[in-house]
């Protein structure tokens, strides 16, 4: 396998950059252009050298090189890390003279692919990762930094592990038909079927948050003009981002930013008002009614202390998502709607309590563990389960455990799959080339 090198840090001026070099050559090639009182070569893993980076025009620049030898490193494999100053010009030709010498430029990924190729990161673990990079909250990092440390793969393979043993005892029955499977399960083998069904199925109901975590959810302001939705905007944000007059009709573009609601990233979009109008208001009304569309949830804004306009009923109904309604200005009205939210965007009242309303309304209050983070998980483990439903069925219909054992066997490899034990080459490429370019 080739030797590997990329720049680790994100391109542009820094203080520092690190360079990675992965491979049974990264020590060989990197003490090439490396020059220090102490031979690269004969460096102790885990040791960090001081020295100069060198190509044939001479220094290129003064930099520390961290050592890591096999199998003690990130991808299993002889690595080392070229800590330089974040100049660009400086960084490139180090990597110009890795190659010169004999280097490969990274893949997207290929850092963390060789990692998980190496054994020393699962699939979902190996996932986590880019998951950590891309964190937007402290919960989307904090449910990242839990799969790493193994919060989706050690349920998986616990439970996988149960079904490979009670497969053997399956199978180790029919070599003795005098003796009950359950002998040889320990136990009563429906119930711990479904006992398996009922994990297998409480990690796939917290995909919903992982998913939010992951990616974000859409959260749309919306009603007629002259609500306040701009206000209510920037109160949600917690400082000015949308453009607020007492003239209707002043937002005519959707005003997007991402905000953190109890750990979950939320993109708010504040819409123009929705009215029969011409112009470039009228484009902002289309953008509107299509924004709606997109959204996981709206927050419908109306004025307190009057009723609904037939504009706003239609608006209303034309909602397909999840919906809160909200009732503005009680600083200025009292409303008597009991299913709606009361809050000032002008004074800040009842504003937190909407902000949390947003995540409950989604169900994606905080569970307790790390969700299962994105579709392949969540396939995985959905085909394990309803593979053991099937193996249950089977046994509560009075067919021999055999029969089940098909079944069993199918969620095992299902289960596998998550974990990356038996995918295919073209499917463990398509998963890391999403990764960033050093990782």
């Amino acid at each position: 396998m080739s030797t590997i090198c990329a720049l680790s840090t994100p391109y542009g001026r820094g203080g520092i950059a690190v360079i990675r070099v992965s491979g049974e050559r990264a020590v060989e090639l990197t003490a090439e252009v490396f020059r220090s009182k102490k031979s690269l070569l004969t460096a102790q893993s885990h040791t960090v050298t001081f020295g100069k980076t060198v190509d044939e025009s001479g220094v290129i620049d003064e930099c520390l090189v961290t050592v890591f030898r096999a199998p003690r490193s990130f991808t299993g494999e002889n690595v080392c890390e070229i800590s330089c100053h974040g100049g660009m010009v400086g960084v490139n030709r180090i990597i110009d003279a890795l190659i010169s010498r004999g280097c490969v430029l990274a893949q997207p990924g290929e850092f963390t692919k060789r990692a998980f190729m190496n054994g020393k990161l699962s699939l979902t673990q190996a996932e986590a990762v880019k998951d950590i990079i891309d964190a937007r909250t402290d919960g989307a990092l904090w449910a990242a930094v839990n799969r790493l440390e193994g919060g989706i793969s050690k349920p998986i393979n616990e439970i996988r592990d149960e079904l490979v043993k009670l497969l053997a005892a399956i199978q180790v029955s029919a070599d003795f038909p005098d003796d009950d499977v359950e002998d040889f399960a320990g136990g009563a083998l429906s119930e711990k079927i479904n006992g398996m069904i009922g994990r297998l199925r409480r990690l796939s109901g917290s995909f919903r948050r992982g998913e939010a975590l992951r990616n974000g959810v859409f959260c749309v302001i919306c009603g007629v003009p002259n609500t306040g939705k701009s206000s209510l905007l920037n109160a949600i944000y917690g400082r000015e981002r949308a453009i607020v007059t007492p003239e209707a009709g002043t937002t005519r573009d959707l005003v997007e930013v991402w905000t953190d609601i109890e750990g979950v990233p939320v993109r708010l979009g504040d819409t123009a008002g929705i009215r029969q109008a011409g112009g470039v208001e009228e484009i902002g009304v289309r953008l509107s009614l299509s924004s709606i569309k997109e959204a996981d949830i709206c927050v419908f804004v109306t004025e307190a202390g009057r009723p609904l306009t037939p504009e706003e009923e239609d608006i209303l109904a034309s909602i397909p998502c999840a919906l809160i309604k909200a009732a503005n200005k009680c600083d200025l009205a009292r409303d008597g709607r009991d299913d709606y939210f009361k809050i000032s965007a002008k004074t800040g009242f009842g504003v937190e309590e909407l902000r949390g309303e947003i995540v409950r309304r989604l169900g994606l209050m905080d569970g307790g563990s790390a969700p299962i983070a994105n579709r392949r998980q969540l396939e995985a483990v959905t085909r394990a389960a309803e593979a053991l439903e099937r193996a249950a069925a089977s046994l509560g219909d009075g067919f021999y455990s055999d029969l089940a054992a098909v079944d069993i066997a199918d969620a095992i490899a299902a289960l596998g799959e998550a974990e990356g034990l038996s995918l295919n080459q073209e499917v463990v490429d398509k998963i890391f080339e999403d990764f960033c370019l050093g990782k």
